[in-house]
């Protein structure tokens, strides 16, 4: 009898649908199979295929799904008259949108600060802040390359933790943390060149 292929997309969302509600991510995995109507037999096969380092490529997942999701909306009318900083505040906003709506933010943060998980959310954080600075347009090659997305790697995991227990209408209170960030970094940055001038004059 020939195997259903298993539609890896839906699969995911099905699959972060049940992991608010489940034990732990091989429980999930399970009901997952079992709504799609698909043998759970297949449990491994799904492990080393879709998910071959467990939580870790869960998480890797769930950035891609968000990417795409993003790339296929439409921008703002004005987006075009964004300043920079603008422009990153949108997708950080719109990326923190887009991870409440497909899981449960509560237990997916809780599974991130074990240990083993923990060690891995650098990568993903440098992919998220890479990819907000390709859509916002950045397109430096130099050392400001790595400095603006290390930067960047710490206010969205500031604001990201922020937003975790965030109740405020639109998630508000978080755009408001997210800007004073911002404007923190912006301030530094004109700090340090007006100074840098200074001891080159």
């Amino acid at each position: 009898m020939k195997k259903i292929k298993i539609d890896k997309k839906k699969f995911l969302l099905k699959l972060l649908e049940n992991f608010s509600s489940s034990s732990n991510l091989d429980n999930a995995i399970s009901n997952t199979l079992s709504q799609m109507k698909i043998g759970k037999d297949r449990i491994d096969e799904v492990r080393s295929e879709l998910l071959p380092n467990g939580f870790k490529s869960l998480m890797l997942e769930v950035n891609e799904i968000i990417n795409e999701k993003i790339k296929s909306e439409k921008l703002p009318r004005n987006f075009k008259n964004f300043r920079t900083h603008e422009k990153v505040i949108y997708f950080v906003m719109r990326r923190l949108e887009i991870f409440n709506e497909i899981l449960d933010k509560y237990k997916f943060f809780k599974e991130t600060l074990k240990p083993f998980i923990l060690l891995n959310t650098s990568k993903t954080l440098f992919q998220i802040s890479d990819e907000i600075w390709f859509l916002s347009g950045d397109k430096s090659t130099d050392y400001n390359y790595y400095t603006k997305r290390f930067l960047l790697m710490k206010i969205y995991a500031l604001t990201f933790s922020f937003f975790i227990f965030d109740r405020s209408e639109k998630f508000e209170s978080t755009k408001r943390f997210l800007e004073k960030q911002i404007e923190l970094v912006l301030g530094f940055g004109k700090l340090k060149r007006k100074f840098k001038r200074k001891t080159n004059s």
